[in-house]
């Protein structure tokens, strides 16, 4: 349960994207919002609230295809506890009557929108609810939903958020950026959390040609010879799930290894249509699917991109990473002069940026602010270097980074990541210090639009 006066995570839709950008920076500025989700569409803005840990929603009024009054419908089953505020252009008394009625918290008047109000009163009505929500925690215990102390009438109802599924791909077509170090010690660290410690997470190695997730994982080739991907060739789209464990190598935390082939001959055989399939039949039994991505845009990365509810584009400080993955952010963008290239937004608009400082740091480093301006995509992670990765990676301890030193700098940035992800540490990271280190908002610079 997240505490009053811990960061706000907030969504923000419009189709309106100058003014949507505009709002972003200043609600950034706020020292308790962090804004992790933005959208275009009503029906967007449902979906990733629902798959990622969102306090509250500022949205249009009336989005293209919904309103606000519908998104809290939806949202009271997809994510209840998500409070919902508004904007409008027309504002009337009988449009503020008719949303308060429904369930949002306000409507504020867009040509009058002050970000600094707007976030002081999001903020407001957020730690309100989580004042209201403990004190009824103090006195029933953990509350979900339809349960209460035998013999005691609840009057009203607390629900803790619904866990949804996550499908999240590591990618950048230039190899050596540490995809597979943030996806091996993405997986660990959901799996270590409380709050999925009982949830089926699974590691996908769709790197045929450089099989790095067993490796990190300090499995040995035999194990995966027999158990790999290239092996569910054979296997049926409606297999059991005591087949599919089969299928399987057991990982760090109890993970679940769906291993890439060490036979170069068998991972060119690695279709589309297999690891669509693939993909398909896991979405059935995990609730979390990580998957390593192959250093191109080849067939298997097709198919993970559009399961993908996440797509993380891994740079490192240096030139090339950041100019490859500009290349393919460009590859998933409208031309203006070129109206007839397909619409790919539903990709992009999953396209997160995460800076992975592999090496230790060096002035001729890029900065931040730069790798976000030149990719074009928000920023949702730092993730420092730290000898930790080395440690786990080359000594003798058959742990993952975030195994061995949970603590560390990586460690700590791993797990921020996973809570930015799916909400794996509402009730903080340990060794954070919030008071010293303030969040400065997830998108600090959305640039190159």
């Amino acid at each position: 349960m997240k505490t009053e006066g811990s960061t706000v995570h907030l969504a923000i839709a419009d189709h309106d994207m100058e003014w949507m950008m505009q709002a972003l920076q200043g609600l950034n500025s706020h020292k308790q919002i962090k804004v992790t989700v933005f959208a275009n569409t009503g029906r967007d803005l449902v979906e990733r609230v629902a798959s990622m840990d969102v306090d509250a929603v500022l949205m249009e009024y009336s989005m293209p295809d919904m309103t606000a009054v519908e998104v809290v419908k939806k949202l009271a089953e997809d994510s209840p506890g998500t409070l919902i505020f508004a904007v409008t252009n027309s504002l009337t008394e009988q449009l503020l009557r008719t949303a308060k009625s429904a369930g949002v918290k306000e409507v504020f008047f867009k040509p009058n929108f002050s970000p600094a109000e707007a976030g002081n009163r999001i903020v407001a009505e957020v730690d309100a609810f989580r004042r209201e929500l403990s004190l009824a925690a103090q006195k029933h215990g953990r509350i979900e939903k339809g349960t209460g102390p035998i013999g005691v009438k609840i009057q009203k109802e607390y629900v803790t958020r619904t866990l949804k599924q996550v499908v999240v791909l590591t990618h950048n077509i230039k190899g050596g950026v540490g995809k597979s170090t943030i996806a091996v010690n993405l997986a660990a660290a959901i799996k270590m959390s409380p709050y999925y410690s009982g949830q089926r997470v699974c590691l996908v190695d769709f790197d045929c040609g450089g099989a790095n997730v067993a490796t990190y994982c300090h499995i040995n080739d035999n194990a995966t010879y027999n158990r790999n991907i290239y092996n569910w060739l054979s296997v049926s789209p409606d297999v059991s799930a005591r087949e599919v464990e089969e299928m399987l190598i057991k990982g760090p935390q109890g993970i679940m290894i769906a291993a890439a082939p060490i036979n170069l001959a068998h991972a060119e055989k690695i279709s589309y249509d297999l690891a669509d399939k693939i993909l398909k039949i896991l979405k059935n039994y995990f609730t979390v699917i990580v998957i390593d991505g192959a250093p191109n845009l080849s067939a298997p990365i097709d198919s993970a991109m559009l399961h993908a509810t996440h797509i993380l584009l891994v740079a490192n400080a240096e030139g090339q990473s950041v100019r490859q993955l500009a290349k393919t952010v460009a590859l998933f963008s409208p031309e203006p002069d070129f109206p007839e290239k397909p619409d790919m937004s539903h990709i992009l608009n999953k396209m997160f940026l995460v800076v992975n400082y592999a090496q230790a740091p060096t002035e001729y480093d890029l900065k931040k602010a730069d790798i976000a301006s030149v990719v074009g995509r928000p920023l949702i992670a730092e993730i420092p270097y730290d000898k930790t990765v080395r440690k786990a990676l080359h000594g003798p301890y058959e742990k993952v980074a975030v195994e061995l030193d949970p603590g560390s700098d990586f460690s700590l940035a791993i797990k921020k990541l996973s809570n930015d992800i799916c909400g794996a540490y509402p009730d903080g990271i340990r060794g954070e210090d919030d008071e010293k280190k303030p969040s400065k908002g997830l998108f600090s610079r959305l640039l190159g639009r």
